[in-house]
């Protein structure tokens, strides 16, 4: 009788995206904690968990579950900025 092969894991993320500065959720050994990313570590991610009561200061990729990209803040330019048209219009009507 042919033996099927090992389930895979279908909800780990890839590493190439996550960056320093990076938020990830992890699910290590059944607990899980959200975490700055400080940079990479052998075989995975070195972090600093948000909440200090959590231990762990790296991850491997199949126990990263989610991850938040940081955004940097919005150019400044001398431009004016223009309206969208759906900014400039205005609903007068009475609702009851």
């Amino acid at each position: 009788m042919p033996t099927s092969p090992a389930p895979r894991n279908l909800d780990s993320v890839r590493l190439a995206g996550i960056q320093t500065g990076d938020i990830v959720e992890v699910d290590r050994l059944g607990r899980r904690f959200h975490a700055l990313v400080t940079g990479n570590a052998p075989g995975g991610l070195a972090v600093q968990p948000l909440d200090k009561r959590v231990t762990y200061r790296s991850c491997r990729a199949h126990e990263v579950r989610t991850h938040w990209s940081k955004r940097g803040r919005p150019r400044m330019t001398d431009e004016p900025l223009e309206p969208s048209p759906l900014q400039l219009e205005l609903d007068t009507t009475a609702r009851n």
